[in-house]
């Protein structure tokens, strides 16, 4: 009759090293998801950034173009000098130069602010990292729930 419950001592250990090793496999497996996930929605929302940037940049590119041409030449036949065409094509170059400027800078600045990171798996790495301090510490705590 005594070893019948140090049997069931042994499988109950086994099974509770069983279930505490599957959990902390779930809980890295969960983990390097949740880094997925973050990861995908940062270079995602850089890819549409920064695809919005080219294609409008495209677009006001040629609108320049055709706005320089026809004003240079507006100016050449009003004045009817080339010199008047030379003068008006580089007002307008030093003004796309400066408006060129001003939207680069701009864009850089967005791009510095926004923070890359995986803020949701550096918080949940943390909370772990507790978690485990306070198991080696033997602290009465109970195992963390699971999340879906």
């Amino acid at each position: 009759m005594a070893q019948r419950p140090v049997v069931q001592r042994t499988n109950g250990f086994q099974t509770a090293i069983e279930d505490l090793t599957d959990g902390l496999s779930k809980l890295v497996r969960q983990h390097f998801e949740l880094a997925r996930t973050e990861v995908r929605e940062e270079v995602q929302g850089l890819r549409n950034k920064i695809g919005a940037a080219i294609a409008f940049g495209t677009l006001i590119l040629f609108g320049y173009l055709l706005l320089i041409f026809a004003l240079v030449f507006a100016m050449g036949a009003l004045f009817q000098s080339l010199a008047a065409m030379a003068l008006t094509a580089l007002i307008l170059g030093l003004v796309h130069i400066i408006v060129a400027a001003v939207g680069i800078w701009t864009i850089k600045k967005r791009l510095e602010e926004q923070e890359v990171g995986l803020p949701q798996t550096t918080d949940e790495l943390e909370k772990d990292k507790q978690w485990l301090k306070e198991i080696r510490n033997n602290s009465p705590r109970a195992l963390p729930a699971e999340t879906s």
